[in-house]
């Protein structure tokens, strides 16, 4: 099949028209060559309303529904766009897919809301897989790649391509963790084709747009890209039987925080009693090194390395992990002063579920044996990011690096000549849970 992706230049809402007319045009365009085209979120009328109350009449959204159902008659394909639809007294984000006949085959509303746009939207429900002659095909609005448990739940029920209409914000550095490397994470993760359209350019005097439409096969890699800062389009030719669902399969006894009352997860009480005011001071240990003198003068609190068995050190060995005297597996979750130390080993956190379950149990700081799996760098950030923890991974040849709550490199090592390296995590960045104002990874996130 060959999908299309349409990246548009925003407009502020008073050009919706102007807005629409482009779309519908660019729309007609990718169609002549695509079997789906894919549009990014708030198509139309657009992202920033700054109210509710003037969209809520359903006529614009029927003529809107109306004209991109005929694109799809007309060129015998199905579209997915990024509609605002009116729902009573609420607003929702919504993507539609249409067929080929132009008829509605699903919705998908936005259920992560972002920073200012729950001020006129009301949180939606995620939609459910579509059996298209191509495949299984899954779609989810923005913010809702940060939320794992959206983009996973349509892989586990068979999507083997999902499609992202967006509409990716940039932060004043000109990045956005999504565009960076989240997406590329969910591709992989999910082992399933990704179809994302952005908008480009700046909107309402507030937000700015970062572009790179893309679509991403499998292994999480860009088949195409567009530009950061033109209106394009895009488009792949795939194969759904390629896409082999997720790379590593989830644990069969299954995670019961994913689905417990948030109010009842010891993140909540977490959350609740705040965050600890110290910092935790790591060493990270070369392999067997003995850890007394370099514990001292650095000041740590806790060393880390591979098979060095001693107080306050976190010995990994052999899958395994020993603290002291105790010894603790993947899956744990292990009290350490001020905070709760959560351990992974090799492929485990290839499953999203997993490091997730860690930080609803408590866990800040999430120590990882790479144990010789191969998991992208861009999957390691993720799990950093998507659950605001410090994750510490252990790689091979005594590697190690620390990334940040919000994905960041914090350090890295070895070096040349040492035997320990200082890495200072300040704990109460885990506690800062929001991704932006009023969008909390604990208690925004749907149950699993």
């Amino acid at each position: 099949m060959r999908i299309a992706c349409v990246q548009l230049a925003a407009r502020d809402v008073e050009e919706s028209g102007r807005a629409l007319d482009e779309a519908l045009a660019a729309a007609g365009e990718a169609a002549r060559e695509a079997d789906l085209v894919v549009l990014p979120e708030a198509t139309y009328p657009a992202y920033i309303l700054h109210e509710a109350a003037p969209h809520l009449d359903p006529a614009p959204y029927e003529r809107a529904l109306e004209a991109f159902g005929a694109v799809a008659r007309e060129h015998e394909t199905y579209v997915a766009v990024g509609l605002i639809r009116p729902e009573g007294a609420d607003l929702l984000n919504s993507a539609v897919l249409l067929d080929p006949g132009g008829q509605v085959r699903s919705i998908s509303d936005k259920a992560f809301l972002w920073h200012f746009d729950r001020r006129w939207f009301r949180r939606g429900a995620p939609g459910e897989v579509a059996g298209l002659p191509f495949g299984p095909t899954g779609v989810f609005v923005c913010a809702d790649a940060r939320m794992t448990e959206i983009p996973r739940r349509l892989a586990l029920a068979g999507a083997r391509l999902l499609l992202d209409p967006t509409a990716l914000v940039l932060s004043p550095r000109g990045t956005n963790a999504q565009l960076e490397f989240m997406l590329a994470a969910r591709a992989w993760e999910n082992g399933a084709f990704l179809a994302v359209a952005n908008k480009c350019g700046a909107e309402a005097g507030i937000a700015r747009y970062g572009g790179r439409s893309a679509i991403f096969d499998p292994s999480g890699a860009r088949l195409v890209e567009a530009a950061p800062d033109t209106p394009e389009i895009i488009v792949a030719d795939v194969s759904l039987e390629e896409a082999p669902g997720p790379p590593v399969a989830a644990d069969p006894r299954g995670y019961p925080e994913l689905s417990a009352p948030i109010e009842s997860l010891p993140i909540a009480k977490a959350l609740a009693a705040g965050p600890p005011r110290a910092l935790l001071r790591l060493a990270m240990l070369r392999e067997s090194v003995a850890p007394g003198r370099p514990l001292e003068e650095l000041d740590a609190d806790l060393g880390i390395g591979r098979s060095v068995r001693a107080p306050d050190v976190l010995s990994v060995e052999n899958g395994g992990f020993g603290l002291g005297d105790r010894s603790y597996g993947s899956g744990d979750v292990v009290p350490f002063d001020e905070t709760l130390l959560g351990l992974l080993s090799g492929d485990r956190l290839a499953v999203p579920e997993e490091a997730r379950s860690l930080m609803l149990r408590g866990a800040s700081v999430v120590v990882w044996d790479r144990a010789g799996a191969w998991i992208p760098d861009e999957i390691v950030r993720t799990r950093a990011d998507e659950n605001r923890v410090f994750l510490v991974s252990l790689e091979e040849d005594d590697g190690w690096r620390v990334h940040g709550p919000t994905g960041a490199l914090l350090g890295s090592g070895p070096h040349d000549g040492l035997e320990a390296e200082f890495v200072e995590l300040p704990l109460a960045l885990a506690w800062h849970k929001e991704m932006a104002p009023g969008t909390h990874v604990v208690f925004d996130r749907p149950l699993g």
